[in-house]
């Protein structure tokens, strides 16, 4: 196979085609390229592949392609953001157009759709509802609708050019369903489609008949469902008793531990609590409950369940790293607070962790992990409870040792050394809570480390 064959292959894996009126596939992919990220048009007519960088010319990151037609012709948005200015770049009838963004938050996917009187609709979801505009020369004057945050906004125009607006918005609870329409003058009323304990998240709309159907998350698996379909309203589980010498480990495939896909490999976990039971107590336990490819939606749609099923004092949450690839950070970030007030509410005493850098694309993926890292830093702040350094721990690994690149064993995990240094960062951080800093006092006192500390009983403090 050719360079170019493989190169097109790899650009419809990230790619999601749709059919225009002469029947030739078109789609857009966003891939990094020599540490830059690009924007790709593809056209496919039969076994014949047209592919366009369109972005090559605009430095930066350019990210969340959404394609559009505008008087039948392909056209196609994304965000560009270069030395802390975010864009909308407008590439329509071979020409681009610029839009510099004075908005208080990270821009990612934006939808345009053409109404019946030629305009523009623009949506943008944000932390703050969704922000519409119009596209005109100049300057783009934002108002907004739907008043909570919002995300997965996805539009499509009916026979009579009303255009039908669903997004997943966030209630305070959790992620549900909304419709709306633009009619060419206002806005409708808003429906709330869904109203359930679960994560409902990426609506796909169909027109003639009306119909979404999305992916609701639940127990960190999901299933799709339909807006014809009702789904019960699930109550909560009695009271349960605690585990106060079990700590839960939440998170993704670093927390799991994979090491180059080795079964055999030990992560973190294991070599946290070899060092908790040698310093501490033998009944001391930490449980792994990471899941391989997980994002936040998906780790918030579980954490509950998990803390049901095993009632444990401490939680270690470090997650995020697979959103990166789809999500604003403030998308990532408002999923983790849930996380921690979840945990907060049955009493248990949360930690967290922020991200490691990315082997793979560091280039490209480095610069939005920090983005999370810092929302990161104020969710502990906001909290009150300990963050868990790994990503400068990382970072700052001695460059005559072969700096931070030498912990990983591939493109996305730590090393078995990698995953050590992630065990102590861990155990450094929790030998200063309240009551392993007890137990430390007592063995500065020459007393016996065990004889007066009975981790089977909690000491309040």
């Amino acid at each position: 196979m050719s360079f170019i064959l493989r190169f097109s292959f790899f650009l419809l894996l990230f790619a999601i085609p749709v059919l225009s009126e002469d029947s030739k596939e078109l789609s857009v992919s966003n891939l990094p390229v020599n540490g830059k990220s690009e924007i790709f048009l593809i056209e496919k007519s039969g076994d014949v592949f047209n592919i366009k960088n369109l972005s090559e010319k605009f430095s930066g990151d350019n990210r969340d392609p959404y394609l559009f037609f505008q008087n039948n012709s392909p056209a196609v948005v994304w965000v560009n953001k270069h030395k802390g200015v975010q864009s909308l770049i407008i590439y329509s009838n071979r020409k681009f157009t610029q839009y510099i963004l004075d908005l208080p938050f990270d821009v990612s996917a934006p939808v345009i759709e053409e109404d019946a009187s030629g305009r523009l609709l623009l949506l943008i979801p944000s932390p703050s509802g969704i922000f519409y505009s119009f596209l005109k020369e100049g300057i783009l004057h934002f108002e907004s609708v739907f008043k909570f945050p919002s995300f997965f906004i996805t539009a499509k125009k009916d026979k009579d050019w009303i255009i039908w607006i669903s997004w997943a918005g966030f209630d305070g609870n959790d992620w549900e369903i909304y419709l709306t329409k633009w009619d060419g003058s206002s806005f409708g009323s808003i429906e709330r489609i869904t109203n359930n304990n679960f994560q409902d998240i990426e609506p796909s709309l169909s027109l003639e008949p009306l119909d979404i159907i999305w992916k609701i998350y639940r127990d960190g698996r999901f299933i799709i469902k339909s807006m014809r379909d009702s789904i019960e309203k699930e109550g909560k589980e009695e009271s349960f008793e605690m585990d106060m010498n079990s700590l839960i480990a939440f998170g993704d495939s670093i927390t799991y531990g994979m090491v180059d896909y080795k079964p055999e490999a030990e992560g973190y976990v294991p070599r946290l609590e070899r060092l908790l039971k040698a310093e501490y107590s033998e009944k001391l336990k930490v449980l792994n409950k990471g899941i391989p490819g997980e994002d936040t939606v998906a780790g918030l749609s579980r954490i509950e369940n998990v803390i049901k099923q095993d009632p444990s004092r401490y939680i270690l949450i470090m997650e995020g790293t697979n959103d990166v690839w789809h999500y604003p950070a403030w998308f990532t970030a408002l999923n983790l607070e849930e996380m921690i007030k979840i945990s907060i509410s049955y009493k248990m005493k949360p930690l967290i962790a922020n991200i490691i850098p990315k082997a793979f694309w560091a280039e490209f993926l480095n610069p939005r992990i920090e983005e999370i890292n810092q929302f990161i830093i104020q969710i502990a702040g906001k909290y009150k409870i300990p963050l868990v350094d790994q990503f400068n721990a990382f970072m700052s690994y001695p460059e005559e040792k072969g700096g931070w690149r030498a912990l990983y064993s591939g493109h996305n995990h730590p090393n078995e050394e990698g995953y050590q240094l992630m065990a102590e960062v861990w155990f450094n951080t929790i030998s200063k809570l309240p009551r392993f800093k007890q137990k430390e006092k007592e063995g500065r006192n020459g007393k016996s480390k065990s004889d007066k500390f009975n981790f089977g009983v909690e000491i309040q403090k």
